[in-house]
């Protein structure tokens, strides 16, 4: 007796086969399309007229102390809030002076080497006290360094109370004359028009580009 074996293929195998390439297909040209559309954007950040690069213009002296600004810009806050915690009823809320950033060892205030190396800077504080709790732009003016060429900077605090919160902006912005005063307010327009220019940093991948290339 002989024994024979017949293969039965489904009947739709081949436009099964032929619907799963063209899926295929489709996610792939949609995924492009997305990418291209909605991926990462690779192109740089634009610098306006009232802006600096802290990397492609500060240099020396004026690009340490901006670094050590940006580290320490959000810390000033929470002293501000250290020194305040036992006000009594009705005292006015302060913002830290040079002392106190002499106490913390705060860079670029605290006067060590490293001061003493990048010009030693001269900084002084403004800080608007209507009645009530204080609000609105607080200024740290850092200016006449010792080192040639070297600029001043100015670090503007922006205190909103909303409700039991306190919001905070910080920028940082430079000056490329050594001596200036201390600006009236921080509002934008006024110190653009005092020669202030915003200083804006890299982002990390920007950065990384700038020390190793493309």
């Amino acid at each position: 007796m002989t024994v024979s074996t017949i293969v039965v293929r489904p009947a739709g195998s081949r436009y099964e086969a032929l619907l799963l390439a063209a899926a295929v297909v489709v996610t792939v040209a949609i995924l492009t399309v997305y990418v291209r559309t909605q991926g990462r954007d690779e192109s740089p950040e634009p610098i306006y007229d009232w802006q600096v690069s802290a990397f492609n213009t500060l240099s020396g002296a004026d690009q340490a102390v901006y670094n050590a600004l940006y580290t320490v810009k959000d810390e000033i806050p929470y002293i501000y809030d250290d020194i305040n915690m036992w006000n009594q009823p009705g005292e006015k809320f302060r913002w830290p002076n040079l002392e106190h950033f002499q106490e913390y060892l705060l860079p670029p205030f605290y006067q060590d080497t490293s001061w003493e190396q990048n010009g030693s800077l001269q900084w002084s504080l403004y800080e608007p006290l209507p009645e009530g709790e204080m609000q609105g732009s607080t200024m740290y003016l850092g200016t006449d360094g010792l080192l040639p060429d070297q600029g001043s900077f100015l670090l503007v605090i922006g205190h909103v109370h909303a409700g039991i919160t306190n919001n905070n902006s910080t920028v940082i912005w430079w000056n490329a004359a050594n001596h200036v005063e201390m600006p009236e307010s921080g509002f934008r327009d006024g110190l653009i028009l005092r020669g202030w220019k915003e200083v804006v940093p890299y982002s990390g991948d920007q950065e990384v580009r700038r020390i190793f290339g493309e």
